[in-house]
Protein backbone atom coordinates (compact mmCIF):
# COMPACT_ATOMS: atom_id res chain seq x y z
CA UNK A 1 0.00 0.00 0.00
CA UNK A 2 1.37 3.40 -0.97
CA UNK A 3 1.05 6.28 1.44
CA UNK A 4 0.54 9.85 0.24
CA UNK A 5 2.32 12.04 2.76
CA UNK A 6 4.76 14.92 2.84
CA UNK A 7 7.80 12.90 3.86
CA UNK A 8 11.53 13.43 4.06
CA UNK A 9 14.20 10.85 3.27
CA UNK A 10 17.00 12.44 5.28
CA UNK A 11 17.79 10.15 8.23
CA UNK A 12 15.69 7.36 6.66
CA UNK A 13 18.51 5.63 4.78
CA UNK A 14 17.64 2.21 6.25
CA UNK A 15 13.99 2.43 5.15
CA UNK A 16 14.52 2.89 1.42
CA UNK A 17 13.95 0.10 -1.11
CA UNK A 18 13.78 -0.19 -4.89
CA UNK A 19 10.45 -1.02 -6.53
CA UNK A 20 9.63 -1.86 -10.15
CA UNK A 21 6.93 -0.16 -12.21
CA UNK A 22 5.77 -0.37 -15.80
CA UNK A 23 7.15 2.37 -18.05
CA UNK A 24 3.64 3.71 -18.74
CA UNK A 25 3.43 4.96 -15.16
CA UNK A 26 6.63 6.95 -15.58
CA UNK A 27 5.45 8.41 -18.89
CA UNK A 28 2.32 9.70 -17.17
CA UNK A 29 4.32 11.69 -14.58
CA UNK A 30 7.79 12.10 -16.12
CA UNK A 31 9.04 14.75 -13.67
CA UNK A 32 7.61 13.44 -10.42
CA UNK A 33 9.62 10.46 -9.20
CA UNK A 34 13.26 9.48 -9.01
CA UNK A 35 13.64 6.87 -11.74
CA UNK A 36 16.37 4.51 -12.93
CA UNK A 37 16.03 2.71 -16.25
CA UNK A 38 15.67 -1.05 -16.03
CA UNK A 39 14.29 -2.46 -19.30
CA UNK A 40 12.29 -0.97 -22.17
CA UNK A 41 9.07 -1.87 -20.31
CA UNK A 42 10.12 -1.45 -16.68
CA UNK A 43 11.76 1.18 -14.49
CA UNK A 44 13.13 1.27 -10.96
CA UNK A 45 11.54 3.70 -8.54
CA UNK A 46 12.30 4.06 -4.84
CA UNK A 47 10.09 3.54 -1.82
CA UNK A 48 10.32 5.05 1.65
CA UNK A 49 9.03 2.21 3.81
CA UNK A 50 6.65 3.28 6.58
CA UNK A 51 5.86 -0.11 8.08
CA UNK A 52 2.19 -0.24 7.15
CA UNK A 53 2.92 0.94 3.61
CA UNK A 54 5.33 3.08 1.65
CA UNK A 55 5.61 6.32 -0.29
CA UNK A 56 7.34 6.56 -3.65
CA UNK A 57 10.28 8.94 -3.43
CA UNK A 58 9.83 12.12 -5.44
CA UNK A 59 12.58 14.26 -6.93
CA UNK A 60 11.82 17.10 -4.50
CA UNK A 61 12.50 14.74 -1.56
CA UNK A 62 15.90 13.87 -3.02
CA UNK A 63 16.73 17.54 -3.50
CA UNK A 64 15.69 18.38 0.07
CA UNK A 65 18.02 15.66 1.40
CA UNK A 66 20.89 16.78 -0.83
CA UNK A 67 21.35 13.25 -2.15
CA UNK A 68 22.27 12.15 -5.64
CA UNK A 69 20.21 9.50 -7.41
CA UNK A 70 23.28 7.23 -7.20
CA UNK A 71 23.32 7.56 -3.40
CA UNK A 72 19.62 6.76 -3.26
CA UNK A 73 20.09 3.65 -5.41
CA UNK A 74 22.99 2.51 -3.25
CA UNK A 75 20.94 2.80 -0.04
CA UNK A 76 18.00 0.99 -1.64
CA UNK A 77 20.08 -1.92 -2.96
CA UNK A 78 21.95 -2.32 0.34
CA UNK A 79 18.64 -2.59 2.19
CA UNK A 80 17.16 -4.97 -0.40
CA UNK A 81 20.11 -7.35 -0.06
CA UNK A 82 19.46 -7.61 3.68
CA UNK A 83 15.82 -8.68 3.30
CA UNK A 84 15.39 -12.45 3.72
CA UNK A 85 13.40 -14.51 1.25
CA UNK A 86 12.78 -18.12 0.37
CA UNK A 87 12.34 -19.90 -2.94
CA UNK A 88 9.41 -22.24 -3.58
CA UNK A 89 9.92 -24.56 -6.53
CA UNK A 90 7.66 -26.86 -8.49
CA UNK A 91 7.69 -28.91 -11.69
CA UNK A 92 5.19 -27.66 -14.25
CA UNK A 93 4.93 -29.34 -17.64
CA UNK A 94 8.46 -30.69 -17.39
CA UNK A 95 9.87 -27.26 -16.50
CA UNK A 96 11.15 -26.20 -13.09
CA UNK A 97 9.52 -22.97 -11.92
CA UNK A 98 10.71 -21.04 -8.84
CA UNK A 99 8.50 -18.54 -7.05
CA UNK A 100 9.88 -15.81 -4.78
CA UNK A 101 6.98 -14.17 -2.97
CA UNK A 102 7.84 -12.85 0.50
CA UNK A 103 5.17 -10.65 2.04
CA UNK A 104 7.46 -7.64 2.50
CA UNK A 105 6.18 -5.83 -0.60
CA UNK A 106 9.49 -6.10 -2.47
CA UNK A 107 9.26 -9.55 -4.07
CA UNK A 108 9.62 -8.31 -7.66
CA UNK A 109 12.52 -6.09 -6.60
CA UNK A 110 14.66 -9.21 -6.20
CA UNK A 111 15.05 -9.19 -9.98
CA UNK A 112 17.69 -6.51 -9.28
CA UNK A 113 19.82 -9.00 -7.31
CA UNK A 114 22.22 -10.05 -10.05
CA UNK A 115 24.11 -12.41 -7.74
CA UNK A 116 20.90 -14.34 -7.04
CA UNK A 117 20.03 -14.64 -10.72
CA UNK A 118 23.59 -15.68 -11.53
CA UNK A 119 23.34 -18.40 -8.89
CA UNK A 120 20.04 -19.63 -10.33
CA UNK A 121 21.58 -19.60 -13.80
CA UNK A 122 24.49 -21.76 -12.65
CA UNK A 123 22.09 -24.27 -11.06
CA UNK A 124 19.75 -24.56 -14.02
CA UNK A 125 19.38 -27.91 -15.74
CA UNK A 126 17.55 -26.61 -18.82
CA UNK A 127 19.04 -24.58 -21.65
CA UNK A 128 17.91 -21.11 -20.53
CA UNK A 129 16.85 -19.10 -17.50
CA UNK A 130 13.62 -17.14 -17.67
CA UNK A 131 12.57 -14.37 -15.29
CA UNK A 132 9.26 -12.58 -14.83
CA UNK A 133 7.88 -9.77 -12.66
CA UNK A 134 4.15 -9.84 -13.45
CA UNK A 135 3.33 -7.83 -10.32
CA UNK A 136 5.15 -6.41 -7.32
CA UNK A 137 4.46 -9.34 -5.00
CA UNK A 138 6.19 -12.08 -6.97
CA UNK A 139 9.38 -12.84 -8.86
CA UNK A 140 9.23 -15.93 -11.07
CA UNK A 141 12.42 -17.66 -12.16
CA UNK A 142 12.11 -20.49 -14.68
CA UNK A 143 14.63 -23.22 -15.47
CA UNK A 144 13.48 -23.63 -19.07
CA UNK A 145 14.04 -26.16 -21.81
CA UNK A 146 13.28 -25.18 -25.39
CA UNK A 147 10.31 -23.21 -26.65
CA UNK A 148 7.97 -25.22 -24.41
CA UNK A 149 9.59 -23.60 -21.37
CA UNK A 150 9.30 -20.11 -22.86
CA UNK A 151 5.63 -20.71 -23.72
CA UNK A 152 4.91 -21.90 -20.21
CA UNK A 153 6.61 -18.92 -18.56
CA UNK A 154 4.72 -16.54 -20.86
CA UNK A 155 1.38 -18.09 -19.86
CA UNK A 156 2.22 -18.02 -16.14
CA UNK A 157 3.39 -14.40 -16.39
CA UNK A 158 0.20 -13.28 -18.11
CA UNK A 159 -1.95 -15.15 -15.59
CA UNK A 160 -0.15 -13.63 -12.60
CA UNK A 161 -0.16 -10.11 -14.10
CA UNK A 162 -3.94 -10.21 -14.41
CA UNK A 163 -4.29 -10.98 -10.69
CA UNK A 164 -1.78 -8.63 -9.05
CA UNK A 165 -2.77 -5.39 -7.34
CA UNK A 166 0.24 -3.58 -8.81
CA UNK A 167 0.96 -5.17 -12.22
CA UNK A 168 4.41 -4.55 -13.66
CA UNK A 169 5.02 -6.46 -16.88
CA UNK A 170 3.17 -9.13 -18.85
CA UNK A 171 6.37 -9.84 -20.78
CA UNK A 172 8.79 -12.42 -19.39
CA UNK A 173 12.55 -12.16 -19.92
CA UNK A 174 15.48 -14.36 -20.80
CA UNK A 175 18.37 -13.78 -18.37
CA UNK A 176 21.58 -14.09 -20.37
CA UNK A 177 25.02 -13.02 -19.15
CA UNK A 178 23.55 -10.48 -16.76
CA UNK A 179 21.11 -9.02 -19.29
CA UNK A 180 17.31 -9.18 -19.26
CA UNK A 181 15.92 -9.75 -22.74
CA UNK A 182 12.11 -9.50 -23.03
CA UNK A 183 10.36 -11.98 -25.26
CA UNK A 184 6.92 -12.45 -26.72
CA UNK A 185 5.15 -15.62 -27.82
CA UNK A 186 3.58 -14.86 -31.21
CA UNK A 187 0.96 -17.09 -32.82
CA UNK A 188 0.93 -17.43 -36.60
CA UNK A 189 -1.06 -19.60 -39.00
CA UNK A 190 1.95 -21.87 -39.18
CA UNK A 191 2.25 -22.13 -35.39
CA UNK A 192 3.85 -20.12 -32.62
CA UNK A 193 7.32 -18.67 -32.25
CA UNK A 194 9.35 -16.74 -29.70
CA UNK A 195 10.23 -13.17 -30.60
CA UNK A 196 12.88 -11.32 -28.63
CA UNK A 197 12.09 -7.65 -28.17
Amino acid sequence: MELDRQLRVSGQEHNIYPVLRHASMINKYPERWVVKEHTADTHVLYALDQGEGYALIEKRMLQEAGWTSEQLHSYAMENLRKLPFSVKSQEVGGQRIHFISPTDGYAASRILLDSFLAEMDQKKQGDSLGVAIPHQDVLIVADMTGEAGAHLLARITYDFASKGQVPISVLPFYWEEGELIPFLVVTHDSGTKIERK
